[in-house]
């Protein structure tokens, strides 16, 4: 009887947490249009070359049919055959585009994979989003581990620009170092939620983590990377569906028939400290770790004109930069990684030619700048 019973609770839980998941990723993918397709300004950069040429329609095309998928998700009954066309839909999306891997598009992928995968076994689905979610805030937590992050997010971003306070303030109070129990706090309750019996109470502690995110980045904050509100709503509610009853004990036989996702959630993420592995597929998220592009153009190129920034930079020319643009225009963030960095500069100086811009890099931890 007991058995029945949380089988029943599980499968409820699941149809909340897909209907959730499919509707903040409906908004995200609504939001962000300008990313899902191929007619504006910022550069598409397929991850390999034949597909440069394909047609502004068929990227359409992908997107009309994608955001469909999810409204059927949202208000029909669970179909596996609908969670799978929409897997393919956005597997051939992203592979039009490298800007469409954004970690909240690989945090929900994953958690429509799961679900694909353990169609008929809910207590696996729960587990696995549960593993999910530990592995997430636990590699977020530890590439925080950096100065980078105390500067640009912790200093710049919540201290200066969020509470308005002076750097003499910041420097006399000596309030820069108290950056680091961020990143301890979210390892320790990534930690919490995987090994304490108490993971409800642990999730409202990550709620009010991203409440706080959104007070800070929201609109009624510094209104910035307007995308993630979607994701930070659709992850506090993800937290209190899964958390609404107890999540079982880790199962060996479980554990052993879904090694693959281990291998991509705690194994994968470590190579990303040493470069091997993609940032965003190991939950980097606002590290300030990492590389910023500036790209400086001459005046006459009028489709770059609204996102230049106002002072100049190389032998006092306008700039604009990647991170800005991209945000500004198409709603998502630049792909943190050299080899798509060097497909961008490539197709901007091809699109406007080498005379009229000049791209330069610069490393946000050794503070050094080159062009490339």
């Amino acid at each position: 009887m007991y058995k029945k019973e949380m089988s029943l609770l599980q499968n409820q839980q699941i149809k909340y947490l897909i209907k959730i998941v499919a509707l903040f990723w409906f908004f995200t993918k609504l939001w962000s249009y300008k990313t899902w397709i191929a007619e504006r300004a910022y550069p598409i950069i397929p991850p390999f070359d034949f597909l440069k040429n394909v047609s502004n329609s068929f990227h359409v095309i992908l997107f009309g049919l994608s955001l469909l998928n999810l409204l059927l998700v949202i208000f029909f009954k669970r179909d596996k055959w609908v969670l799978i066309s929409l897997f393919f839909l956005e597997l051939v999306s992203c592979s039009l585009d490298t800007v469409r891997w954004q970690p909240w598009e690989f945090m929900y992928i994953c958690m429509l994979l799961i679900v694909v995968f353990n169609f008929s076994r809910p207590k696996n689905i729960i587990l696995l989003f549960h593993l999910f979610l530990v592995a997430m805030y636990l590699f977020s937590g530890l590439h925080k581990l950096n100065r980078s992050f105390l500067s640009s997010f912790w200093m710049d971003t919540i201290l200066q620009n969020f509470f308005g306070l002076s750097l003499n303030f910041i420097l006399e109070f000596k309030l820069f170092f108290v950056g680091l129990l961020i990143p301890v706090i979210e390892i320790l309750l990534a930690i919490s939620l995987l090994i304490l019996k108490s993971k409800r109470k642990i999730s409202f502690i990550l709620i009010a983590m991203h409440i706080c995110i959104l007070i800070i980045i929201g609109p009624f904050g510094l209104s910035y990377n307007s995308v993630v509100w979607f994701w930070n709503l659709g992850l506090i509610f993800v937290l209190f569906i899964l958390y609404s009853s107890p999540v079982i004990c880790l199962d060996n036989k479980v554990l052993l028939n879904n090694s693959y996702w281990f291998v991509l959630w705690f194994l994968m993420p470590i190579l990303s400290f040493f470069g091997c592995w993609y940032q965003y597929f190991s939950f980097n998220l606002y590290s300030g770790k990492g590389y910023q592009m500036y790209i400086c153009v001459n005046n006459d190129i009028d489709e770059l004109k609204p996102y230049l920034e106002s002072g100049k930079l190389y032998r006092d020319k306008p700039y604009l930069i990647l991170q800005s643009w991209a945000m500004s225009e198409i709603k998502s963030a630049p792909i943190p990684e050299l080899e798509i960095y060097k497909k961008m500069s490539d197709e901007v100086k091809k699109r406007y030619g080498d005379k009229n811009v000049r791209v330069f890099l610069y490393n946000t931890q050794t503070k050094k700048i080159e062009e490339f």
